[in-house]
């Protein structure tokens, strides 16, 4: 029996285990309730220094709370700015540990599991709610979502603001197509990287706040939108 023979039988019980353990389909979370007026802004990619800073004091001038699915290692490295977003009652988010694109290959799927060790070291709590990069769910990913007993949180207004846009268009954008118990995607990095331009989705800001009240819609944190708690002790 040659080597290649022998590494196959090796490794058939763990493909065995790990197809047997994981569903093709797994549900996600993309809107709320459509008969309460409430919606839930909430940033991907940072945390992203002052621009991350900019976007929680324009929410907090509107009395307004957001979600910012961050990618876990900023934690790290900018650990000031994670903790003043939870002193001021903005919500934390996986949004895995350094925001690689999940491939169908990909069986040991750590990314949720080394971010919330991060989030663990650094508060004793970790994040209820899991958002993965590029929105790409695997059969993997789902399985390390449900081993960390969390949940998958999509959206359903996107508006590609990490395309530079006139803040305005953009503006104009997320409130055609916000309703109540909308999930709303914006961002305030890119793929966790230190000085993304997000400055359009930033002036757009007071504008969309502005546009929500107008049509009787308040912003909430996610958990508060979904009815649960944002953080989970034993993780």
């Amino acid at each position: 029996m040659n080597g290649q023979n022998i590494f196959m039988l090796a490794t058939l019980p763990f493909l065995a285990f790990a197809l047997g353990s994981i569903r093709w389909s797994d549900p996600s979370i993309t809107h709320a309730d459509r008969n309460v007026p409430t919606v839930a802004i909430t940033f991907d990619d940072g945390l992203n220094g002052a621009t991350t800073q900019a976007a929680a004091d324009i929410l907090e001038r509107y009395g307004a709370r957001g979600t910012f699915f961050v990618v876990a290692h900023t934690v790290t490295e900018q650990p000031e700015l994670a903790q003043r977003l939870r002193d001021r009652g903005h919500l934390l988010g996986n949004h895995s540990f350094n925001h690689p694109r999940a491939k169908q290959t990909d069986v040991r799927y750590t990314q949720i599991e080394r971010a919330q060790a991060t989030f663990y070291e650094a508060y004793g709590e970790c994040p209820r709610y899991f958002r993965p990069p590029w929105g790409i769910q695997t059969p993997f990913v789902n399985r390390a979502v449900r081993h960390a007993r969390m949940r998958t949180v999509l959206w359903d207004v996107e508006v590609g603001d990490w395309d530079k846009q006139d803040p305005q268009r953009l503006a104009e954008h997320v409130l055609a197509k916000a309703r109540p118990g909308s999930i709303i995607l914006l961002h305030d990095g890119e793929d966790g990287l230190a000085g993304a331009d997000r400055s359009a989705t930033v002036a757009a800001l007071p504008a969309i706040l502005e546009g929500l009240k107008a049509r009787g819609l308040t912003p909430v944190r996610l958990d508060t939108l979904l009815g649960t708690t944002g953080y989970i002790k034993r993780c």
